[in-house]
Formats: C-alpha cells, structure tokens, sequence
C-alpha cells in the first residue's frame, strides 16, 4: 500500500474512534461538519481524505488534536520514507489550527527584529503558568492589509483585540506585550483547545498521577473536559482550577451516569463557586472598596 493509502487508513480508524469516544453516530457529526453520512464514511474507511479546512473542523468538534489523528509519533504519515512530505502536512494542518497569533503592520515590524522580545514572551508564559493558563506557541506575522501602526491578538483567524498605535517606540514592545496578557486571560475559553487541554492533562498527569490514571481519557473524554472547561472560564472560573474540575466531573459522572456537557459545567461549576473560593473572596471584596 503506498504512503497515502495508510495514512488514510490510520486516520480513518482514528477518527472513527474519537467519533465514538464523543458519543456521536455518522450522522449526527457528519451534520455537525455539513458533509453528508457518505463522505464520512468514506474518510473512516479511507477511502478518501478530507480537506485542511475540513481537518480543522473535525479536530474542533470532536475535541482532540492534530498529532493524535495522524498518529504523530507513531508510525507517522507517509510510510514511503518522504520525511518532507510528512513535515509540510504536519506544518499545513499546525498553521491551520494555530489557536494563537500576533499580526502587525509594517511599521511595527522592528519591534520584533532583535528578538528583544524573546524573554518578554518567556516572562508572560511563566506568569500565566501561575494562573493555571499554558500559553501555546504563538505565531508572529506582518500584514500588508494592516494599518501601518496596527496590531492583532487572533485565536483561530478570529479577532479577539485590535488596537491601532498613535506612535511606534521600542517601550511600545512591553505594550503590545501587556494587551497580549490581558487578552490571554480574558478570552481563554476561545484560545483553548484540544492540543493545549492535552499538555495541561499531561501536565497533571506528572504532578497528580493518581488524579488522571484511568480517569482521562477513561472516564471523561478529552472533548468532554474541553467543553466543560471552556463553558467554566467562560463563566468567570479559573484555569488553575483544573485538577478539581477532574475531580469534581469523575465523581458526577460516577454517580450520575452520562451528563452533557452544559449539564456536567452546571454541577461542577456548583461545586466550585464557594462563598470561601480565593477568587470569588477577592472579587466581593474589591466590590465593596
């Protein structure tokens, strides 16, 4: 069988398996994707393979990553020996699911050409990492339709802050760097994905063993945690909080049996919102100053 041919036939039986994991039938996440029952069928049986754009898409709604689908790390893509090959895939599918990007206009340009930035980017990653928020790798790029002055926050080519600079200084760098922050902590839910839910699991995995073993993916499916994670940041809840999400999800499911995920984000986020909560305690407080 030549490389493409197994590389479908790997991503085929991957995808069929996570479909499944997500508890969707063909048809019901072919109408999720707008394909027809048919032209899933076909990609899970390898017969032919979906598009880049329809990649991202599947990625997004079952909630797992790019790496996994291809068996990255594994036997890898192309079992013909074209290393290229494998490599520009992978680099077309990572850029087109890139959760993060930083796009500028020209004038804005050198600020980024020293690489003076380099250990401001590492200063915010170490301080988000404090909060619970793992900054994913992050793409840099100019943009000829931009205004001269102006810059972008992007998760997934959509825009989550704009802003155009009255003037371009070299301490307008620490700026840019500070509105990214902000922007990172306030629009998590939209820049969380399944690959940067994954290295947070796996994360705890080192820190907790106990707490992931046999429970993710096990008992709760990557996608399921991706949803109830996000809906809980979207409500105000702090990523940090993640090790109890676990465990408050695995007990719930425990004892209730399968939960949707608004219905799994109502319980835990009821569990988690106590009048002693730091952050509901900080918030209350700077209420009444």
């Amino acid at each position: 069988m030549n490389g493409i041919g197994e590389r479908q036939k790997t991503f085929g039986g991957r995808l069929s398996e996570s479909r499944r994991e997500r508890g969707f039938t063909q048809e019901e996440l072919a109408n999720r994707l707008g394909v027809t029952p048919q032209a899933l069928s076909k990609w899970e049986r390898g017969a032919s393979f979906p598009d880049l754009e329809m990649f991202a898409e599947i990625c997004e709604q079952l909630g797992t990553g790019v790496d996994y689908l291809l068996d990255v790390g594994g036997r890898g893509i192309t079992e013909d020996g074209d290393e290229k090959a494998r490599e520009e895939v992978l680099e077309k599918l990572r850029n087109s699911l890139e959760p993060l990007e930083l796009v500028f206009g020209v004038e804005i340009v050198p600020l980024f050409m020293d690489n003076g930035f380099v250990p401001k980017i590492a200063g915010l990653r170490r301080e988000l990492a404090a909060e619970g928020i793992l900054l994913p790798v992050m793409r840099l790029r100019d943009h000829v339709r931009l205004q001269p002055r102006e810059f972008m926050i992007l998760a997934s080519s959509n825009v989550l802050y704009a802003e155009t600079l009255e003037a371009v200084s070299a301490e307008k760098l620490d700026y840019i760097m500070g509105k990214l922050g902000e922007t990172v902590r306030g629009r998590y839910d939209e820049i969380l994905n399944a690959d940067i839910l994954r290295q947070l699991v796996e994360n705890l995995k080192i820190r907790y063993p106990g707490l992931i073993q046999g429970v993710v993916p096990e008992r709760i499916s990557y996608g399921l945690l991706l949803d109830v994670t996000r809906e809980l940041i979207r409500r105000g809840d702090s990523p940090r909080y993640l090790p109890r999400i676990i465990e408050i999800a695995e007990h719930e499911l425990r004892e209730s049996g399968p939960l949707s995920a608004a219905e799994l984000a109502g319980r835990v986020g009821g569990r988690l919102e106590r009048s002693d909560n730091l952050d509901i305690y900080l918030h209350q407080r700077a209420g009444k100053l």
